[in-house]
């Protein structure tokens, strides 16, 4: 985005360089925090942007490269999803909190498609100590992890003291019983205490989802053109 003519005498130098750093628009550029600068870079580049509330009131920060390179930077210390149809063409951006400090740890997990939806297996360990092997759909608009009401027993919950809840989904409400995995593994990548909701299975035709109550541990990328997912643990 090019800057105009500074609008304060003696001030062009700096307020070109903040534009061209920042890449905020003339109006926002000694104004704008980071939340705003992800906004612009997001708008300009055509993808939504989600979750920047959680970016509190932090300053504006330098980055250069890519888009992606750009957001990477940005991001410093946040736990993201990014989704890219191709590498460097950005669809969806999703910040989902604050990371941990410590050196982040990156797993690549390759998928098999399921239409547009990306598949993995996941060791599920329930209160029984059990683990369980199955396929999930990697899901950033559920919740929760979600699976069958059969699968309840096998993982050694008691139906009965599970929660009550109730799910949006888009065929509409379901009612959910909800629960904590454990253990969720997922390739190299592992989150303990996990939330789950199990819903009837004929509801889920099959399905089973990886949601965020596990994804949001970590920051995502996902990577259609390769078909894999990459996960940056704390």
């Amino acid at each position: 985005m090019a800057c105009p003519h500074a609008p304060w005498p003696g001030i062009a130098g700096p307020y070109l360089l903040a534009c061209a750093i920042f890449g905020l628009s003339p109006a926002s550029a000694e104004a704008a925090g980071l939340a705003d600068q992800i906004h612009a870079l997001a708008r300009d580049n055509g993808f939504p942007a989600e979750g920047l509330e959680r970016l509190g009131a932090e300053p504006a920060r330098s980055a250069e490269g890519t888009i992606k390179d750009r957001l990477q930077t940005l991001l410093q210390g946040y736990n993201y999803i990014l989704a890219e149809s191709r590498p460097g063409n950005i669809e969806r951006l999703v910040i989902t909190g604050t990371a941990r400090s410590g050196k982040p740890q990156s797993s690549t997990i390759s998928t098999l498609r399921i239409g547009a939806h990306h598949q993995v297996e996941a060791i599920l360990v329930g209160p029984n100590g059990v683990t369980q092997t199955v396929s999930v759909l990697v899901d950033t608009g559920a919740s929760t992890v979600v699976l069958p009401t059969s699968m309840i027993t096998p993982l050694g919950f008691d139906a009965e003291g599970l929660s009550a809840g109730i799910s949006q989904t888009a065929s509409g409400q379901v009612h959910t019983k909800i629960g904590v995995l454990p253990s969720v593994t997922v390739g190299p990548a592992s989150a303990e205490n996990v939330p789950v909701s199990f819903i009837a299975d004929k509801r889920l035709n099959g399905a089973m989802l990886l949601g965020m109550s596990f994804l949001n541990r970590f920051r995502l990328t996902i990577d259609d053109e390769r078909n894999e997912i990459v996960l940056l643990a704390k």
